[in-house]
């Protein structure tokens, strides 16, 4: 058995992440159309990723096709309408991040699906990085002791949304750290489940871009028992997206892009014990270093939405549960909201 399903959308995300994944998919998976506002964009993109079909009408599809799942890969505003008409057209969702927003849209979803009898997913592809799996593995495991806070520091080029004035991320609450945002934030929720507090500091540094509100962003979410201090910038040309975790026993770090994953203790600062700490360093980032060219020799590569789509689509064919909970959605757009209203100031301010 196959899951008969459509892909709503044809932009960067669609075709670079969701509709080559489900081509890698496709012993679980029958991509049956496309569809977007654009008919010649539509017709296009489902004709080179192997689409039979093709529509611009969400309701027609789901009239015609009967798609088992539908996934949403449009703008945050449109992603309510889309996923009720989806979820009342008897389909099961996966809808990007962030899943909407606003919380009471969020509800709106989650009634729809209750009603429907199906699921949601959200697109919470960063928890899907090999090297943050292996972060919250170790963490579970006990490997630094009981958990005390977290970092995390994302470096995007200004080129990617910055520099471009129509980019719909300008228009979100807070500017660009609404697209960004929701993926720090549920990252953090992956270690601290309850956010209590919000402490939210911006700078706007770039004004040759007036469109965009801000470029460098300080966030501390507060838990009960642990914060965590997260560095958003879109100054530089560079990417870079490295997670820390520290507990009572030890600390891990976790660079996202390289997926090395490295395990650092240093209970005091005498010579043999820091020279040990320096010298198991580079053994460990080696070894991360071989393990991934291996991968990489043996096609072994899988992306973060080849997982977290799989996973989705086992759940589906086996009766499990969404890898990411529409209610695990809700909550990182509860806790974005909490940001976005601290950053209210407009960039001419």
């Amino acid at each position: 058995m196959k899951i008969k399903t459509a892909v709503v959308g044809s932009g960067l995300i669609a075709t670079l992440k969701h509709l080559p994944s489900y081509g890698r998919l496709k012993d679980r998976v029958e991509l049956v159309a496309v569809c977007d506002v654009n008919e010649e964009r539509a017709r296009e993109i489902a004709s080179k990723f192997h689409a039979p079909n093709y529509y611009t009408d969400l309701g027609e599809l789901l009239e015609r096709e009967k798609p088992d799942l539908v996934d949403i890969c449009t703008p945050p505003r449109t992603h309510v309408d889309l996923a009720i008409k989806a979820l009342s057209g008897g389909a099961n969702v996966m809808v990007e991040k962030p899943m909407a927003i606003d919380v009471e849209q969020c509800d709106r979803m989650i009634s729809a699906a209750a009603a429907a009898g199906k699921q949601i997913c959200v697109g919470h592809s960063d928890l899907f990085y090999r090297s943050f799996l292996r972060m919250r593995e170790m963490v579970k495991a006990g490997s630094i002791g009981e958990f005390r806070g977290m970092r995390i520091f994302l470096l995007t080029p200004i080129d990617y949304i910055t520099s471009k004035p129509d980019h719909w991320a300008h228009a979100l609450p807070g500017g660009v750290v609404g697209e960004t945002g929701p993926h720090v934030v549920y990252m953090t929720l992956a270690f601290i489940p309850s956010i209590k507090d919000v402490v939210v500091r911006a700078q706007k540094l770039l004004a040759e871009y007036p469109w965009s509100p801000f470029e460098d962003y300080r966030i501390e979410l507060v838990g009960e028992n642990a914060t965590s201090s997260i560095t958003l910038a879109y100054t530089t040309k560079h990417w870079a997206a490295q997670v820390e975790v520290w507990g009572t026993d030890g600390l891990i770090r976790a660079d996202l892009e390289t997926q090395s994953v490295l395990l650092y203790r240093r209970p005091s600062l005498s010579p043999p014990v820091a020279a040990l700490s320096a010298l198991n360093e580079p053994i460990q980032l080696f070894t991360s270093a071989v393990s991934n060219a291996i991968r990489y020799a043996r096609r072994q590569i899988d992306t973060t939405h080849d997982l977290l789509l799989g996973q989705y689509v086992d759940s589906l064919l086996h009766g499990g549960v969404a890898p990411v909970t529409a209610q695990e959605g809700r909550e990182s757009i509860r806790v974005m909201h909490e940001i976005s209203a601290q950053l209210s100031t407009p960039a001419s301010a």
